[in-house]
């Protein structure tokens, strides 16, 4: 894993359903598709912050350790996930626009499709937390 170095955007990012990729990758992407398609999966799920938590935890307790020793990010995570689909994207949305830079290094990473994999479990498993 990565450190990051920008937090309040690692919190924006996660809040519009992967926080998985706001942690991994310090922000946003000059295209938006690719972090959209990754993030799909957790922007669509009904599930809470708590379930995704839980699953997180149990799919991939690392990551989800990472998340946890950023305590006030992950409140904030926590309010802004549990909020409708639509307000997800246009979160995830406004901070690709925001930080353009960041988001190219995330497209580019090569942990992207390891992420990918990681939050498609987290949403398939999550409504069984």
């Amino acid at each position: 894993m990565t450190s990051f170095r920008s937090r309040p955007i690692v919190a924006t990012l996660a809040a519009s359903g992967i926080a998985a990729v706001g942690v991994l990758f310090s922000s946003g992407v000059a295209s938006a598709a690719p972090l959209d398609q990754l993030a799909e999966p957790l922007l669509r799920s009904d599930c809470s912050f708590a379930q995704v938590d839980a699953a997180l935890h149990d799919q991939a307790p690392e990551l989800a350790a990472l998340i946890d020793s950023y305590p006030a990010q992950k409140a904030e995570l926590a309010e802004r996930f549990d909020v409708p689909v639509e307000q997800r994207r246009a979160e995830l949305q406004r901070a690709i626009q925001e930080n353009p830079e960041a988001a190219q290094q995330a497209q580019n990473d090569p942990r992207t499709q390891q992420l990918a994999g990681v939050l498609q479990r987290v949403a398939d498993t999550c409504e069984q937390y």
